[in-house]
């Protein structure tokens, strides 16, 4: 039998072979390679509780080839490794993690035909998480492997450049499965496994998405204003539906989870040498079928993961000749869970439903020392809090700050 890791990698082989049509790469052509390396250290700290010293590791690599006039290949390895604690969103909450590393192989083919572009692309991901110390690196519960494909086309118009797009992503956690696909051996009644078993998934993260997106770039003088608007169709083929609780049924439906995506943005930037200013602001809203229930208090909710946000964030440059940098952003972000109620510290239910506020405060700086080396500092602050005060499986109140200082190399 073949694991999803190796029908990823399969799927990946088959996907190249779309770009096997592409003009031969002739002794002419012309490749210029941009990278990106950066080595840092930093301590982490959630509600004033610092972690030990760690590294961190950020890499970019790509090597532009220009074919002819008419068509560019733009091949990319991204990656990165973060010893540093974090709070992450996984599997429908905040999860405090220990290292992550994640690479990234992507392809892009750009064709130009006068006005118009047109970009087919596909890409590789795979992403590893510890969640304790004692976790080896390919056995993290939220360990991922992503493929995707997309095709994006681009019109350059007097008024403005119109963007549309489509991706294909495909997900897989391969550590990640029910206990209850594995634990026939523990029931003593057949009858009762089998009730609780019916249409249960053994891979339930498991996901596969479309994305369409559009989006419109104009430059009303000074500035320069981009429009976007995207949906995603994401299915969850092992992930069944919740059921209110019945005896003798199922606590599953025979339907599969499915959720929809949309995005509203909008961004602005203007350029006063030689400082850059953008805001942006986006409105989201995620419709979803899946609903919970808490059978330690009896609680069944629908809708459970579907929510509105909205989100600003405004940043400052400041980009000297020298290579000297310095850059302020505060990302803001709201929250409204539609289906999902509250809980006070003992876990009883409220009456309404969850929200949640972040704030994230950036501040970044590097200066030359040699060449195309930086000395480089980062501190980022972080504020979330919630109506919701019960937690026990995810965190929803918490202060966190990390601050990073290393080398980075540019190429």
């Amino acid at each position: 039998m073949v694991n999803k890791n190796n029908r990823l990698a399969v799927s990946a082989i088959l996907l190249l072979s779309v770009f096997g049509s592409l003009p031969p790469l002739r002794a002419g052509a012309k490749v210029m390679t941009v990278a990106d390396v950066s080595l840092m250290g930093g301590k982490y700290f959630l509600d004033s509780q610092a972690a030990s010293f760690q590294g961190r590791v950020d890499a970019f690599v790509s090597p532009t080839i220009t074919l002819s006039e008419n068509h560019v290949l733009i091949p990319v390895y991204s990656g990165n490794y973060s010893g540093t604690q974090d709070v992450q969103e996984l599997a429908g909450g905040d999860v405090l993690t220990r290292k992550r590393q994640t690479h990234t192989l992507s392809l892009k083919y750009v064709y130009t035909d006068e006005f118009n572009k047109y970009k087919p692309r596909i890409s590789y991901t795979k992403a590893s998480i510890k969640e304790t110390k004692n976790e080896e690196w390919g056995e993290g519960l939220f360990d991922y492997n992503t493929i995707s494909a997309g095709f994006e086309a681009e019109q350059e118009r007097p008024g403005g450049t119109f963007t549309e797009s489509y991706d294909f992503f495909k997900v897989a956690y391969p550590n990640y499965s029910t206990l209850l696909s594995q634990s026939q051996s523990v029931f003593n009644d057949t009858t009762t496994f089998n009730e609780l078993s019916t249409n249960a998934g053994e891979n339930p993260l498991d996901n596969t998405s479309h994305r369409l997106g559009f989006a419109y770039a104009w430059f009303p003088e000074p500035l320069t204003m981009k429009a976007g608007y995207d949906f995603t169709y994401r299915t969850y083929p092992e992930q069944a539906i919740a059921a209110r609780p019945v005896t003798g049924q199922s606590p599953f439906k025979s339907d599969k989870r499915a959720d929809i995506m949309q995005n509203f943005s909008i961004k602005a930037n203007r350029a006063l040498k030689p400082v850059y200013l953008s805001a942006g602001a986006r409105l989201g809203w995620l419709s979803s079928n899946q609903g919970s229930y808490d059978s330690t208090r009896s609680k069944f909710m629908g809708d459970y993961y579907s929510y509105v946000d909205f989100s600003l964030s405004p940043a400052m440059s400041l980009v000297l000749k020298n290579g000297t940098q310095f850059n302020f952003g505060v990302d803001w972000r709201k929250v409204y869970y539609l289906g999902r109620l509250k809980q006070g510290n003992t876990g009883n239910y409220g009456k309404a439903d969850i929200n949640q506020t972040y704030w994230l405060t950036s501040l970044s700086a590097r200066y030359p020392v040699y060449n195309k080396f930086f000395v480089r500092g980062v501190y980022n602050y972080q504020i979330s809090s919630s109506n919701m005060k019960f937690e026990e499986s995810y965190k929803y109140n918490y202060r966190a700050s990390t601050y990073l200082l290393g080398l980075e190399w540019e190429f």
